[in-house]
C-alpha cells in the first residue's frame, strides 16, 4: 500500500510515544537513503510506539519526496501465502513488464495474478528485489513493515531478504514486531529494542497528552502504565469513563497502595489478551490472584519443577500479609508454563510473582469474569490476617449485598486516607462504604461524607454524582449530616456551574443553627470553608444574605478569613489596613500556609488589594505542591495581576491554558473567570471581535447567577476597548450604566479598574463637571487607601478630569506616586492625555516626550488602537510620528488622509454635534471647527455633512471586509469557549 505525507515541508510531527532517541537513530538512515540503504528491526511489546514511529519514518519520507510503500500485518491473514508481500509489492506490480519474464512470472503468480502454482519463498525473493531496486532507482523508497510478528511465513522471508540487500540500493526498511515470536530473534534488520520509557520520559510524555490530568490520576496512570506509551495515552479516558467506586475499592488504607481492577477499555486490554487466554485455567487463577495482589513464594518442590532462572512459586505465607499456598508438582507444571509464556516469573530471591509489565496485571484482571474476581478476592481475604489492611481491600471487593461492619471499617480507612491528605483516593472508599450500608439515612450521610472527600480532592463531577444520590437516598428529606451537606452542596455547584444559589440558600442558616463552633475541628472543617464560600460569593453577587451571615459569624472565624472578609467587605472602610496586615501574615509563614484553605485566604486576600505580584515567591511555592483547586485558583489570580503589572502574554498564556484545564476537570467557574481575564488582554490590545465572542457568552451566564463582578467588569472592558477605537460615547454609554454619576458610590469589585475610563469618556464626551463630581467622591470615600494602586488610579483619573488651570499640578502628582511605574499600561494613558494635552497647549517637545513614552508602552503591549492614537498625537507635536504598520494598526479602525485633529472633528460632527458643541468638546472655537470641516468634506470626497458618517464608514472598506475573518480568529484563540456549560 503506498502512502504520501500530507505535512508541510519543514514541519516536525509530533511525538505522541516519547521515542526521541529512537526517531534519533532512524533520522540519519532517511535522510541518507538517496546515498545509501539501511535496514531496521524495531521490537518491543505492545503499545511501545511501533506503529508511532512508522508513521513518524512515513511522514518524514513524504516531506523528503521519498516513495513510502507500507506494510500491516494481520493475524487473520497469517495463514494466507505472500499476503504480507501483496500490500507492499501491488503498487509497483504495473512496471513489472520492465523485468525479465522469468522473474515477472514469478511475482504475478506470488502474488496471485497468474493462475500459476504459488512459487517459492527462495524464487520470489530475487525478483521482489528487482523490482525495488528499479522502482528506487527512479525514485528512493522507504519500505515500512508493521505487524511483522503477523506476516505468512513466505513473506516474511522475502522480508528479510530485502533487508539483508538494502545497503546496496537507495532503500530503507523498517519492520517492527512483537517481542515473542520468530520474529524477535531474526528480522529484517539491526534491532531497536524500544523498552518501556523510563520515570522521567513517561512522566512528561503523559503531561505533554494529558495536561490537566489530576494529580491523584496522574499518579496512578503511571504507576499502571508502567512506562508503556499506548497506555499513558489510553489510561486517563478509561480512568474517566470507569464507576468512580470501582477505582480504589482494593486498597490498601495504610499506604493508600491501589491494588484493584484498573478499568483498560477494549484497546488496552487486547494488548495481552491473546497470550492470557492461552494459558490454561489453572494457571490464569494463579496469576489473577498474584494481579489482586497475593505474592507466592517457592516451595522445593516447585524449584525442582521450575527453571532455575525463575523458579516455581508455591504457598505458604513470607509475611503477616502474604496468602499461604501449598503447590505440589501439579502447581509446579503451573509455573513451568506460565514461564515459559513470558508473562510473569517468580523472583528467586524473594520468592514473589513478577508481572512482565504491570499491563499484564491489569489484563489478568479486564480478562477474567466478576465472579472469578470475587472468589479469588475472597480466597485472598480469608488467607489474610483478621487486622490485615489488605483483608478488608480484598473483601469490600467481593462483597456483593449490604454488610454494615465492612462499611463501618471502610468508613474509618477512608478517614485515615483523608487526613493523610489523600481525598481523592479516599472519596471511593467511602463510597464503596456507602454502597455496602443498609441504613438509608447512614448511606445517605457516608455519601455525604464522599462526596466532600471528592470535592476537596478534585473530583468535581464525581461529588456531583454522590450528592444526587444521596439526595434520593434522604428523599423526601435533607441528607445528613445538614451542614456538611450544605457546605458540599454550595462547593460543587459554585465551582462546577459558578451557580451561587446553594451558597446563599443553605450557609447562612447552616451556621445561624449551628451551635458555637468551639471546636477546632469544626472550624477547620465547617466554619472556615462555609465563610470562605461566602466571601467569594458576596465579592462576586453583593448579595446582602451573604454579607449578613459574614457579619454575624465572622467573629468566630480564623485571623486569615477575618483579614479576608475585610479585604472584600467594604474596601474603602474595611480594607486600608489590610495590604500591612497580609504583608505580616505571610512572613509569618516563610514555608506557605499549612493547608489549601489557608492559601486561598491569603490569595484572594491579595486579589482585593492588587497586591498578588507582591508575594510572588509564596504563590510559587505553593503551586508546585498543591492540587488542581489550588493551582487553578492561583493561576487565575496570577492572570489578573499580570495583566495589572503589563505581562500581558503571560496573563493570555495562563487564560487560555486555566480554561482548557477547567474544561478538562469540569470546573465551569474557573473557565469562565479564566475566559474574563482573556477579555482583558483583548480589550486592552482593541480586539472587538474578541472581546464581543467572550461577551456573548459570559455575560448571559452571569446575568442569570447575579455574578455582578463579571458583569461590572465586562461592561468596564466594553468601555476599554472603544475609548482605544476613539468611541467616546459608547465608552460614556457603559461607564454610566456601570456607575451613575451624581449618585452614590457601587459597592462593585473592581470598580477602581474603570476611574480612568470613566474620566477619559466623561471629558471626551463633554461631561467634565460630572467627572470630576464623580471623582470628588471616589477621593472622599477613602478608595485611593486601599492600596498603592487604588491611590494611583485616583490621582490618574482626576489628572485626566482636571481643569486646564489645574491639569498639570495633577499630572505631576499622579506621576509622583510610590510605584507608578509598576502599572505600565495606565501609565502609558496617562503619558497619552497629558501629551495630548501638552500639544494642544503648544508645548510641542514636552508633548511628544510623553507621548513617544505611551507609542513605546503600547507598541510592547501590542495595543494597536492605542499606539495609532500616539503615534497621530506624536504627528501632530510635530515629532517623528511612527506610521503604525499592518502589525500595529488598531483592529477595526478606518484608515483617512486625515490628521488627528481631523479625525477627532470628523467623528463627532458623524455623531451629529454641531460646530458649537464640537468645539467646547475640544476646546477649540465655533470658526476653528468650521475651518478643519473645510478641508475634511474635500478628503472625504463629500460636499454635507449628511455624507460624513457614510464616507467614514467606507473609508474603512477592507477593515469591514475582514471583520468575519477577524471574528472567527477570535473564536480560534480562544480555546475553550463554553467548552464546560
Amino acid at each position: 500500500m503506498e502512502t504520501e505525507s500530507g505535512a508541510r515541508p519543514g514541519e516536525s510531527a509530533p511525538d505522541p510515544a516519547g521515542r526521541g532517541p529512537e526517531r534519533e537513530l532512524l533520522a540519519p538512515a532517511l535522510d541518507a537513503v538517496r546515498a545509501t540503504g539501511a535496514a531496521f528491526l524495531l521490537r518491543g511489546d505492545p503499545g511501545m510506539g511501533k506503529t508511532t514511529l512508522l508513521d513518524w519514518a512515513e511522514e518524514r519520507a513524504g516531506r523528503a519526496g521519498l516513495r513510502v510503500l507500507r506494510m500491516a500485518g494481520a493475524e487473520a491473514e497469517s495463514a494466507l501465502a505472500f499476503a504480507a508481500l501483496h500490500q507492499v509489492l501491488w503498487p509497483l506490480l504495473d512496471t513489472a513488464h520492465h523485468l525479465p519474464d522469468g522473474q515477472r512470472h514469478l511475482l504475478e503468480a506470488a502474488l496471485g495474478v497468474r493462475a500459476d502454482e504459488t512459487p517459492a519463498a527462495g524464487e520470489v525473493a530475487g525478483a521482489a528485489l528487482a523490482l525495488l531496486a528499479r522502482a528506487a532507482a527512479r525514485r528512493p523508497i522507504v519500505l515500512l513493515l508493521d505487524g511483522l510478528q503477523w506476516a505468512d511465513p513466505p513473506s516474511a522471508a522475502v522480508f528479510r531478504f530485502i533487508g539483508s540487500r538494502a545497503a546496496g540500493l537507495p532503500l530503507v526498511v523498517i519492520g517492527a514486531t512483537r517481542n515473542e515470536g520468530r520474529y524477535a530473534a531474526r528480522g529484517v534488520g539491526r534491532p531497536i529494542d524500544l523498552e518501556p520509557l523510563d520515570d522521567a520520559r513517561a512522566g512528561d510524555l503523559l503531561r505533554a497528552l494529558h495536561p490537566h490530568l489530576a494529580e491523584w490520576a496522574r499518579r496512578r496512570v503511571l504507576r499502571a502504565a508502567g512506562g508503556n506509551p499506548l497506555a499513558l495515552r489510553e489510561l486517563p479516558a478509561e480512568l474517566e469513563r470507569a464507576a468512580p467506586d470501582r477505582l480504589a475499592v482494593v486498597v490498601d488504607p495504610e499506604t493508600g497502595e491501589l491494588l484493584g481492577e484498573l478499568p483498560l477499555g477494549e484497546r488496552l486490554g487486547a494488548l495481552y489478551e491473546d497470550r492470557l487466554r492461552a494459558l490454561p485455567e489453572d494457571a490464569r487463577h494463579v496469576l489473577l490472584r498474584a494481579a489482586l495482589g497475593a505474592p507466592a513464594a517457592p516451595d522445593a518442590a516447585a524449584r525442582e519443577s521450575a527453571a532455575p532462572a525463575a523458579p516455581a512459586a508455591a504457598g505458604g505465607a513470607r509475611a503477616a500479609d502474604d496468602a499461604p499456598a501449598t503447590i505440589g508438582a501439579r502447581a509446579a507444571g503451573t509455573w513451568r508454563r506460565i514461564q515459559d509464556s513470558g508473562l510473569a516469573h517468580v523472583d528467586p530471591r524473594t520468592g514473589r510473582v513478577r508481572f512482565h509489565h504491570p499491563l499484564v496485571r491489569a489484563g489478568l484482571v479486564h480478562t477474567a469474569s466478576s465472579a472469578e474476581r470475587r472468589a479469588a478476592h475472597r480466597d485472598l481475604a480469608e488467607a489474610l490476617p483478621p487486622d490485615s489492611p489488605r483483608r478488608l481491600a480484598h473483601l469490600a471487593a467481593a462483597a456483593i449485598g449490604p454488610d454494615d461492619g465492612l462499611a463501618a471499617r471502610l468508613d474509618a480507612a477512608a478517614r485515615t486516607m483523608a487526613e493523610r491528605g489523600a481525598e481523592a483516593e479516599a472519596a471511593s472508599v467511602m463510597a464503596r462504604a456507602a454502597g455496602l450500608t443498609a441504613d438509608p439515612e447512614c448511606r445517605a450521610a457516608r455519601l455525604v461524607a464522599a462526596a466532600a472527600l471528592a470535592a476537596r480532592g478534585g473530583r468535581l463531577r464525581f461529588a456531583d454524582r454522590l450528592l444526587a444520590e444521596a439526595e434520593n437516598e434522604a428523599h423526601p428529606r435533607t441528607p445528613s449530616p445538614a451542614a456538611l451537606y450544605a457546605l458540599a452542596v454550595a462547593y460543587v455547584r459554585l465551582h462546577l456551574d459558578g451557580d451561587p444559589t446553594p451558597s446563599l440558600r443553605g450557609l447562612p442558616a447552616v451556621l445561624d443553627t449551628a451551635a458555637p463552633f468551639r471546636d477546632a475541628g469544626q472550624r477547620a472543617a465547617l466554619l472556615e470553608p462555609a465563610l470562605f464560600i461566602l466571601v467569594i460569593v458576596a465579592s462576586h453577587t453583593g448579595d446582602d444574605r451573604a454579607r449578613a451571615a459574614l457579619d454575624r459569624h465572622v467573629g468566630q472565624a480564623s485571623e486569615l478569613t477575618v483579614l479576608c472578609h475585610q479585604a472584600w467587605a467594604d474596601p474603602p472602610h474595611t480594607a486600608r489596613e489590610v495590604p500591612a496586615r497580609l504583608r505580616a501574615a505571610i512572613a509569618s509563614r516563610p514555608d506557605g500556609p499549612a493547608d489549601p484553605l489557608a492559601a486561598r485566604l491569603l490569595l484572594w486576600t491579595a486579589v482585593a488589594v492588587d497586591a498578588v505580584g507582591d508575594h510572588a515567591a509564596l504563590w510559587d511555592r505553593l503551586s508546585s505542591r498543591s492540587t488542581y483547586v489550588t493551582q487553578a485558583f492561583i493561576e487565575l489570580a496570577r492572570a489578573h495581576d499580570h495583566f495589572l503589572h503589563g505581562r500581558w502574554e503571560e496573563s493570555l498564556a495562563l487564560a487560555r491554558r486555566g480554561a482548557a484545564a477547567s474544561a478538562a476537570h469540569g470546573y465551569g467557574y474557573n473557565e469562565m473567570m479564566f475566559l474574563l481575564h482573556h477579555g482583558q488582554v483583548l480589550a486592552g490590545r482593541g480586539d472587538t471581535a474578541g472581546l464581543e465572542a467572550i461577551a456573548r457568552l459570559l455575560t448571559p451566564w452571569a446575568a442569570d447567577r447575579h455574578l455582578r463582578l463579571v458583569t461590572g467588569r465586562l461592561l468596564g472592558l466594553k468601555a476599554l476597548c472603544a475609548l482605544g477605537h476613539g468611541r467616546a460615547a459608547e465608552a460614556w454609554h457603559h461607564v454610566r450604566s456601570l456607575t451613575p454619576p451624581g449618585g452614590p458610590l457601587p459597592r462593585l469589585p473592581w470598580i477602581q479598574l474603570t476611574l480612568l475610563d470613566f474620566a477619559q469618556a466623561a471629558v471626551e464626551t463633554g461631561h467634565r463637571v460630572e467627572a470630576q463630581a464623580h471623582l470628588r467622591a471616589v477621593r472622599e470615600a477613602g478608595i485611593a487607601a486601599v492600596s498603592p494602586h487604588h491611590a494611583f488610579l485616583v490621582a490618574a483619573a482626576e489628572a485626566l478630569a482636571a481643569a486646564d488651570d489645574t491639569a498639570e499640578e495633577r499630572y505631576t502628582a499622579a506621576y509622583a506616586l510610590p510605584g507608578a511605574e509598576e502599572w505600565p499600561f495606565e501609565l502609558a494613558r496617562l503619558h497619552l492625555a497629558h501629551g495630548a494635552c501638552l500639544r494642544r497647549r503648544s508645548r510641542r517637545r514636552e508633548a511628544a516626550a510623553r507621548l513617544t513614552a505611551a507609542h513605546a508602552v503600547f507598541e510592547r503591549l501590542r495595543a494597536a488602537p492605542w499606539a495609532g492614537q500616539a503615534a497621530r498625537e506624536l504627528a501632530a507635536a510635530g515629532g517623528p510620528g511612527p506610521e503604525a504598520t499592518g502589525a500595529e494598526r488598531p483592529t477595526g479602525e478606518v484608515r483617512h488622509p486625515l490628521s488627528a485633529q481631523e479625525s477627532r472633528i470628523a467623528e463627532l460632527a458623524a455623531e451629529g454635534l454641531t460646530n458649537r458643541e464640537i468645539g467646547a468638546r475640544l476646546r477649540l472655537s465655533p470658526r476653528t471647527v468650521g475651518a478643519h470641516l473645510y478641508k475634511i468634506f474635500p478628503k472625504l470626497g463629500i460636499t454635507t455633512r449628511g455624507g460624513m458618517a457614510r464616507a467614514l464608514r467606507e473609508g474603512g472598506a477592507s477593515a469591514q471586509a475582514s471583520a468575519s475573518a477577524r471574528a472567527t480568529a477570535a473564536r480560534e484563540v480562544i480555546p475553550s469557549l463554553g467548552k464546560t456549560l
